[in-house]
């Protein structure tokens, strides 16, 4: 929860940039890629800035990497039998592992994601009125309580999430892995004695 924010001043950067190019010459900010926005966007708009529209970011982090790390401990945790007495390939089983822990995160994740496109892009009703009063906190309310008839639309723009932060966060956690952080030293309660108490005594 502490982090899930820290990618939302680099997304809004790369949006202003992008947002600029499609104002009129005399109003636009002339910047010259999303980093030089980055660095502007402080002294000209404010800090606080960055971080509007936060929310969906926020909660997609939060949703994503909470889902995605704990289903891949406790995959590895609980079936560590396959590599260690059966002989299995480990980077297979951790292929495995990691791919059923990345596609119940991104599921469950994406949807908080997508409100942005709902708030920002989706029709609006008549008289230009916001359906969800350009709140993306209610559109995720929303889209909650109707999960039941909408939720094939949720994952609309999917791949091109997958192809922004997707693959990123596969190889991220398959090269923290590679570095032992993702060992059962790291996590008492999932330690080997703790689920095996009667054979940690032999």
């Amino acid at each position: 929860m502490p982090t899930c924010w820290l990618t939302v001043p680099f997304e809004n950067a790369r949006r202003a940039y992008y947002a600029d190019k499609t104002w009129p010459i005399e109003l636009r900010r002339n910047y010259t890629s999303p980093t030089q926005a980055l660095a502007r966007i402080p002294f000209e708009e404010g800090p606080a800035y960055l971080f509007k529209g936060g929310f969906p970011l926020c909660m997609n982090q939060f949703l994503f990497w909470s889902l995605y790390v704990h289903h891949y401990i406790w995959l590895k945790n609980k079936l560590f039998l396959f590599w260690i007495y059966n002989d299995f390939s480990y980077n297979w089983c951790k292929l495995l592992f990691q791919s059923f822990s990345f596609g119940v995160a991104s599921i469950v994740a994406y949807p908080a994601y997508h409100t942005r496109e709902m708030v920002d892009l989706w029709p609006k009703e008549r008289g230009g009125f916001c359906t969800w009063n350009n709140s993306y906190r209610t559109a995720f309310r929303w889209m909650v309580q109707n999960m039941d008839t909408h939720a094939y639309n949720y994952m609309r723009g999917y791949t091109g999430w997958l192809k922004r932060y997707g693959f990123t966060y596969f190889i991220a956690l398959w090269m923290a892995d590679n570095l032992g952080m993702m060992s059962n030293c790291n996590e008492g309660y999932n330690s080997l004695e703790t689920i095996f108490p009667i054979f940690a005594e032999s």
